[in-house]
């Protein structure tokens, strides 16, 4: 082999060898993840559980996330927080509402999301009626990422989950329970409705598959940029 050619044979075959196993390890990944999203909808659809049950698992050492919960109570709108979301490719705010359960156990409530014209409570037809409430368990542990800024819970702008910060900066009556978690409203029968809700597994991102071909493509990309440049130093060493 020509001296001028293999470096590039040598560094071109092991970025191959890189890039597949890149693409190979994405396709473990996304195995894991049907199986979780499979394992999440099975939890989400098995048969509801009281925040009473969930707390003494919890207290059990089970594992209680997205376990499925129905509970009554009533929402206290006046101290919902909110967390900047998206909604439809614009922005949006996700609303987290304090739930007071008729067990006595007060949660916070992912109720979903809303356009930024409807942040206001007093522009959504709020009930302050009790009602019933379908959920499945969200811890949102480690949720904070290299990028996103403090929360200000002064002025009730939260950027990432810090559930045992949003307890603290809602009002709760020291003789009511309070619930270590957050609890996901499901979708109900009107879609129209805000906030608007989202099954579990819709947070969850599964792009392993796009990840995966695009590895593949670097790879295959990489290997004719190699073969064409190795053809062309061939023809100029013969000549």
């Amino acid at each position: 082999m020509k001296p001028r050619i293999w470096p590039i044979v040598l560094w071109a075959g092991l970025g191959i060898a890189v890039l597949l196993a890149l693409g190979i390890w994405q396709l473990f990944r996304l195995d894991e993840k049907q199986e979780q999203l499979a394992e999440i909808v099975e939890r989400s659809k098995a048969s509801p559980l009281s925040l009473s049950e969930v707390l003494a698992r919890r207290d059990k050492g089970s594992d209680i996330e997205f376990d499925a919960v129905k509970v009554r109570g009533v929402f206290d709108h006046a101290s919902e927080r909110h967390k900047l979301a998206s909604f439809e490719g614009s922005p949006g705010w996700q609303i987290i509402t304090p739930f007071r359960s008729d067990e006595g156990i007060v949660a916070l409530v992912d109720r979903g999301v809303v356009p930024a014209d409807l942040k206001d409570v007093d522009k959504r037809n709020e009930t302050v009626d009790p009602v019933e409430l379908n959920a499945v368990v969200r811890a949102h542990s480690h949720e904070r990422g290299f990028f996103d800024p403090d929360n200000d819970a002064e002025g009730n702008l939260w950027y990432w989950w810090d559930v045992p910060a949003m307890l603290s900066s809602v009002a709760i009556a020291p003789d009511l329970k309070v619930a270590p978690f957050i609890l996901q409203e499901l979708p109900g029968s009107d879609p129209n409705k805000f906030p608007r809700a989202a099954g579990p597994e819709v947070q969850l991102r599964n792009n392993h598959l796009q990840y995966a071909i695009t590895w593949f493509a670097f790879a295959a990309t990489l290997l004719v940029i190699a073969g064409l440049f190795i053809r062309k130093q061939r023809k100029t060493t013969d000549a």
